[in-house]
């Protein structure tokens, strides 16, 4: 059984939508530039309603349709590895893909983030990001190079270690904005 993955979950909040689309910007870059690792990132907005929009990292979770994309890529190859099988192994290997990708919810599980949406009030916005224990300081460090993360009026961070869950620290955060 492999060893649950050593993390620091860090969760921003944001009353201005244009703030939160700058944090997370920054942060792109900054992972593109190799300035900072984070495993995961996913920003969520609540509009009124209940209505929740939620970009992640389609890096780390790419979904299904680039999993259908990898999958028929992965069928062209086979055809022309074995001869003239045609379509269907295109097809086929789009739809394996298709669901592979559906079922394999890598980075933040979808459901996690619903539950943190529903903690959400109306028209805010959140940052989630998921950094590896041993980056947290350069993590830190990024953040403090970083004005635009002083935009954040919520913050709130948990480590996730082997014997402390998603779920319970999501419990602990309900007894922290209760207090």
């Amino acid at each position: 059984m492999a060893q649950p993955e050593r993390m620091r979950l860090v969760f921003l909040g944001f009353d201005d939508e244009s703030a939160a689309d700058s944090v997370r910007d920054s942060l792109k870059s900054g992972i593109a530039k190799k300035e900072v690792v984070v495993w995961d990132w996913a920003l969520l907005k609540t509009e009124p309603g209940g209505n929740v929009k939620i970009t992640t990292d389609k890096s780390v979770d790419p979904g299904a349709a680039r999993g259908a994309a990898l999958g028929g890529a992965a069928g062209l190859v086979l055809a022309a590895l074995s001869g003239p099988i045609g379509v269907g192994a295109v097809l086929g290997g789009a739809a394996l893909g298709s669901v592979t990708a559906a079922m394999k919810d890598s980075g933040f599980k979808n459901a996690d983030l619903e539950t943190v949406s529903r903690l959400m009030a109306d028209g805010r916005s959140g940052l989630m990001i998921a950094v590896p224990l041993p980056d947290v300081d350069r993590f830190d460090a990024f953040v403090a190079g970083h004005q635009e993360f002083t935009s954040a009026d919520r913050r709130h961070q948990v480590d996730i270690v082997p014997g402390r869950t998603f779920e319970q620290a999501l419990a602990e955060y309900r007894l922290h904005e209760e207090d």
